[in-house]
C-alpha cells in the first residue's frame, strides 16, 4: 500500500499526535477524540491502514503516559483512551508478525511504570544551572 506522508489530513493527524504527546493542551481532553477521529479518517479515505493508526495511537498513548514530565490528569488520561487502539489491534492481528507485535504492546501495557508527575517547583536533577 502507498502511504503518502504529505496529505493535509496526514499532516493534521501528526500534528495533533505531537499536542497529545507533549501536553500542549492538557485542559482540553477533546483532542484525544479529534486525533482518533483523524485517524479513522485516513482509514476510510486508505491513506493509511487500521493496523498501523493503531499501533502508532497506542503507542503515543503509552509514551504520554509515561512520561513524568507531564500533567497527571493528561497522563492517566491518554492511559485511560489505550483501549482503543488495542481493541482494533486485537481484531487485526490474523497473521504471527502481529500477534508478536500485539504481545509486546500488552506486555509493554502490563508492565507499564508510572512516576509520579513532577511538579513546577521541583528542580531536575543533573541540570547545569542547579
Amino acid at each position: 500500500m502507498f502511504y503518502p506522508f504529505f496529505t493535509p489530513c496526514l499532516n493534521c493527524w501528526h500534528w495533533q499526535g505531537f499536542l497529545v504527546r507533549c501536553a500542549l493542551r492538557p485542559d482540553e481532553p477533546r483532542l484525544l477524540d479529534f486525533h482518533e477521529w483523524h485517524g479513522r479518517q485516513l482509514v476510510e479515505r486508505g491513506l493509511l491502514d487500521a493496523w498501523r493508526v493503531s499501533r502508532l495511537t497506542l503507542e503515543l498513548l503509552l509514551d504520554t503516559a509515561c512520561d513524568p514530565a507531564l500533567p497527571w490528569h493528561w497522563r492517566a488520561l491518554c492511559l485511560d483512551r489505550a483501549y482503543r487502539p488495542l481493541r482494533v489491534m486485537q481484531q487485526q492481528a490474523n497473521d504471527l508478525p502481529r500477534q508478536r507485535s500485539l504481545n509486546v504492546l500488552l506486555n509493554r501495557l502490563a508492565t507499564l511504570r508510572l512516576e509520579p508527575s513532577l511538579s513546577f517547583n521541583e528542580s531536575a536533577q543533573g541540570h547545569p544551572y542547579e
